[in-house]
């Protein structure tokens, strides 16, 4: 009897290949998804400093701390400061080390990162590392090549991209600035379709004291009051205007997060040698400085709530004053930082794959790795800004997005590192295959793919020329179309009286702020 079940093979035995290029890639995109849970780094870190290096870094940036010391524009703070015995100078802030070293103490070197459905929740520190999609830009590069201006649905299409993907751990926040809705509105919309579209962790809004206050609420509403005081749920970025200012609106939003014993990622928005002296070593000094200022914030207002020591570097085009990305000063700076925060303790973020290009370029692809080596070298525990970000932030690129996805993936499979479990095994098909065979049909070889990108063409050229010879920004466009799809199939699901209470909070809320607030 024939058995009609089996798959084809040649007449040496072997098994046919079937569907051509097309057939295969279509195939491998139709495969189940698997979504990797938090990467633990079984890599080294690299280290540009010695222990008498990172021990002189915490003397300059304490001695800053001490006698420039910080600005807090906001007399709550500063009030709060002079309470905890940091002298006080209208606004002007100067701590003592010892001080600032006692209030960094507290703060947890690991943490959870809930999530709506558990088995997507992650982890921050020691060596875990997650990665973060990109956000805040106001236009897009859309399916359709087009660039244009983001809309609420556009913001809700890449949370959507962004549940499905597998290089993406958590919820970007503002996916997209949706330029559609009034700027006091935004944060509700953001927050709402986070928790609707995605069950992985979330962001919430820091760009005030009510929308802070808004985020929190509406993350309760999900996960109840109890959990919040507990359980991080909701995480926030938080940016220091170098040189040396934390503005009052940050400041707000801080008291809020901290309080309520959310996330918060404290990050110097700094521009290489317009922010900070034109010098690597100088200018870590000021970041830390500003950054320990903000974390030491934190552990005063409840001690032992989740932060992060953040940096946010970039060069800049000494011609114009715009951002530039991938510049080696910038990366010495990120490996150093990188060092600082475990010298401190204290897991650290970063930004990753960012560009000043207009296009989906060469250059564009230089500037993002040149972003994500030193994060990944340097011991990174949270990457934002990995999916399609160009024009130094100002938009997202559809295709570049879902080449950082493959980008990404392949860095979460280098920092898997390397194991002898099953050398013998490989070593066997070694043995059995002899000189001159190949592995292509070995079990363990189709039991253990090396990783393939999706968005790269591998064939030869005359296959790509028959396909059509899409560029990696159309096949880019090709891959998000085809994860929106599968989006479907996997719709995450809430409670219905959950998303009811968020509906409603949002109306009234609407209701209740100006849209001419700013």
């Amino acid at each position: 009897m024939v058995d009609t079940t089996a798959e084809p093979r040649t007449s040496r035995g072997r098994r046919a290949r079937s569907g051509g290029a097309a057939g295969r890639r279509q195939a491998r995109l139709k495969a189940p998804i698997v979504y990797p849970p938090t990467t633990m780094r079984n890599i080294p870190s690299y280290e540009v400093l010695s222990t008498d290096g990172l021990e002189a870094i915490d003397d300059y940036a304490m001695g800053i701390l001490e006698t420039t010391g910080v600005e807090f524009r906001d007399d709550a703070s500063a009030a709060i400061w002079k309470d905890a015995g940091a002298e006080v100078d209208g606004h002007r802030i100067r701590i003592p080390r010892e001080l600032i070293r006692k209030l960094i103490a507290s703060i947890p070197e690991e943490f959870d990162y809930h999530a709506r459905n558990p088995d997507r929740s992650v982890r921050i520190g020691g060596r875990n590392m997650i990665f973060g999609p990109a956000y805040g830009t106001p236009n897009l590069i859309d399916l359709d090549g087009v660039r244009r201006q983001a809309t609420a649905e556009d913001m809700r299409m890449l949370m959507k991209l962004h549940h499905v993907n597998p290089a993406i751990h958590y919820n970007g926040g503002y996916t997209l600035e949706p330029m559609d809705v009034a700027v006091p509105h935004r944060h509700l919309h953001m927050v709402e379709s986070s928790f609707l579209t995605t069950d992985k962790p979330i962001m919430g809004s820091p760009q005030s004291d009510y929308q802070a206050r808004d985020s929190v609420e509406m993350a309760r509403l999900v996960f109840g009051a109890d959990r919040m005081d507990s359980d991080v749920v909701m995480k926030a970025i938080f940016n220091c205007n170098s040189p040396l200012v934390w503005d009052k609106t940050q400041l707000d939003a801080i008291r809020v997060y901290a309080a309520e014993n959310q996330a918060l990622l404290m990050s110097p928005f700094v521009l290489f040698g317009a922010s900070t002296p034109v010098h690597s070593l100088a200018a870590t000094a000021q970041i830390i400085a500003e950054v320990l200022a903000g974390l030491a914030l934190t552990q005063i207002i409840r001690p032992g709530c989740r932060a992060v020591m953040g940096v946010a570097p970039m060069g800049v085009y000494m011609k114009s004053g715009s951002p530039t990305f991938g510049s080696p000063e910038v990366s010495l700076i990120m490996y150093i930082f990188g060092q600082m925060a475990r010298f401190y303790g204290v897991p650290w973020r970063t930004n990753g794959a960012k560009s000043g290009s207009k296009q989906d370029d060469l250059y564009a692809g230089y500037d993002s790795i040149l972003k994500v080596y030193p994060a990944i070298l340097g011991g990174c525990n949270l990457l934002t800004h990995c999916g399609g970000t160009i024009e130094g932030s100002l938009c997202i690129s559809m295709g570049k997005l879902a080449a950082d996805a493959q980008q990404i993936l392949s860095f979460q499979t280098m920092l898997g590192g390397v194991s002898f479990d099953d050398i013998d095994v490989a070593l066997g098909d070694l043995a059995k295959v002899g000189p001159g065979g190949h592995f292509f049909d070995e079990d363990y070889t189709r039991a253990h793919m090396p990783f393939l990108d999706d968005v790269q063409d591998n064939e030869r050229f005359e296959t790509w020329n028959a396909g059509g010879s899409m560029s990696v920004s159309e096949r880019g466009r090709a891959w998000c179309r085809n994860m929106l799809e599968r989006y479907e199939e996997e719709r995450p699901v809430i409670d219905e009286a959950q998303r009811e209470a968020l509906r409603d909070f949002v109306e009234r809320r609407e209701r209740e702020i100006p849209g001419a607030v700013s």
